[in-house]
């Protein structure tokens, strides 16, 4: 991927590689130590993909990094490597 600012991200649409919409880009998860991009803060486009996708107390999806494919006009991400609420992963582990 080339370079891009953090700036022109924000509302970017968050599709899957089939097309389906998963929301629009609130934020940005950054590794303090690494500086490295860990996740995207998305706010789910329906109650569907929120009742479905790991959220935060706010109820932002939270994508990881590695999932996204492209960073064009809208981000193409990898469906396959969304956390789902009945997943127990990392820092996306379901919040009870």
């Amino acid at each position: 991927m080339g370079k891009i600012i953090a700036s022109r991200l924000r509302d970017r649409m968050i599709v899957t590689e089939q097309g389906h919409q998963i929301g629009n880009l609130y934020d940005i998860v950054v590794d303090e130590n690494s500086g490295k991009m860990t996740a995207l803060i998305v706010e789910p486009a329906n109650d569907t993909i929120k009742n479905i996708l790991v959220t935060d107390k706010e109820g932002m999806c939270l994508v990881p990094f590695n999932a996204v494919h492209a960073l064009k006009d809208f981000v193409v991400i990898d469906a396959k490597r969304l956390p789902r609420k009945t997943q127990k992963v990392g820092m996306f582990a379901k919040q009870e």
